[in-house]
């Protein structure tokens, strides 16, 4: 008789818990001690959906006012589960959180959990309605993330079941693990097999590593490609674009240890002439841009300072190394610290006087600051004096724009 009472007293809870508006939606029991939840889920034979939310999360305002009040989703949701949210900063929220934070990624996070308590299936952000709905029925079903990653586990490779697993990967907002299943099937997949599809629909968007044999099918079959699985160009060339971009920089990047002084740079060959070899077979956007950045690279691993100088100033010119000169300052710092020749940094001290007296008299907040280049050029060419004054200014704007920072984030608060 008391267990029949308490299914009836969970009940009227559950109906009245939101009101006239919830009835075309998820009928929810907020905040309900999880003790009584679990008694309802064994004693109604039922899987138990849980909202995980804070009030400050836009995505769980969004998900409560326009997906959790549809009227498809409360059909299916009230039928099939018990539904419970919680505030996970407050109240029993709080201890769930803890119990359950291995599963909890974010917020919204929501999970299917079963009458002994056990995560069955989690999803986590915003969510359609009926991506929401095929997720957790799939989680219902058995199809769940922790089902399908027991059948990786066991060695489960097929493309059927990978999409279906990538899928619950998506509901759960676990992208990492999804770019290294895809890696993974690459790996044991034959080139051709990009020609298919249905192949290219679930590996393309991972195709961004350039010393990759896909990346090298894709550069020298992209018309074919394009032709056979009709993709977006536009989009695969600036996948690609940025991924050689992005590996020139990695290539070319001038590093610096705790005493802010300039590592020398690796000689890569092998990495040199396969970047070179994709760029100028593939002409993407931003190739001349690319094949700056590597001459350059080329040039100071050679010590040819000279022809460092003579390069940098025809790329500045036609903007090649694009519209900010950053990479001009890195290079500065580079050949203070290993060029010996002090004409030719005497010629870049000129262009970076230059550039801070045009950053003097501009009145914008977001001005560059060219002061501490100036102080090391100084230093390495003997004048100690100058050195110490733009070393001062440096410090000085720095410390400025360290309090404007601060200033900022209090009154954004």
């Amino acid at each position: 008789m008391k267990k029949i009472g308490f299914v009836i007293q969970f009940l009227c809870i559950a109906l009245c818990s939101f009101g006239q508006e919830a009835e075309n939606g998820i009928r929810f029991i907020e905040g309900e001690k999880w003790e009584n939840v679990l008694k309802a889920a064994q004693e109604q034979d039922k899987y138990i959906f849980m909202d995980c939310y804070t009030s400050w999360c836009g995505p769980c305002k969004a998900l409560a006012k326009d997906i959790f009040t549809r009227k498809d989703v409360g059909d299916f949701f009230n039928a099939n589960f018990i539904n419970v949210k919680y505030d996970m900063e407050k109240g029993e929220g709080k201890e769930l959180y803890k119990h359950y934070k291995s599963n909890i990624i974010g917020f919204p996070t929501l999970l299917l959990i079963n009458k002994e308590g056990k995560v069955m299936h989690q999803m986590a952000g915003f969510q359609e309605a009926e991506v929401l709905i095929a997720g957790m029925k799939a989680g219902k079903e058995g199809k769940s993330l922790f089902a399908c990653r027991d059948r990786y586990a066991a060695g489960e490779r097929d493309l059927a079941f990978l999409k279906e697993y990538v899928a619950a990967l998506e509901g759960a907002f676990l992208k990492d693990d999804i770019e290294k299943i895809v890696l993974e099937y690459m790996k044991t997949m034959p080139l051709e097999k990009l020609q298919e599809k249905e192949i290219w629909d679930f590996v393309g968007a991972f195709i961004k590593d350039p010393y990759s044999p896909q990346f090298d099918y894709v550069i020298f079959n992209i018309d074919r490609l394009a032709n056979k699985v009709k993709f977006d160009r536009y989009q695969v060339e600036r996948q690609l674009s940025w991924a050689l971009d992005k590996a020139v920089d990695q290539l070319v990047e001038i590093k610096f240890d705790k005493n802010e002084t300039p590592l020398r740079l690796v000689e890569e060959t092998g990495k040199m002439d396969t970047l070179l070899r994709l760029i100028n077979r593939g002409n993407l956007k931003r190739a001349e841009t690319c094949r700056a950045k590597i001459k350059i690279y080329e040039l100071e691993l050679a010590q040819k300072w000279d022809e460092v100088y003579a390069n940098q100033m025809v790329y500045r010119g036609i903007k090649a190394l694009g519209y900010s000169d950053s990479y001009l300052e890195k290079t500065v710092q580079y050949l203070v610290a290993y060029c010996p020749d002090k004409a030719i940094l005497k010629k870049y001290l000129a262009l970076i006087e230059e550039l801070q007296g045009e950053e003097d008299k501009n009145t914008s907040r977001m001005k560059t600051n060219y002061y501490g280049t100036l102080s090391v050029l100084y230093a390495k060419l003997g004048d100690n004096k100058k050195a110490k004054e733009f070393k001062k200014m440096d410090d000085k704007l720095k410390a400025e724009r360290a309090k404007e920072f601060e200033k900022f984030l209090k009154e954004s608060k």
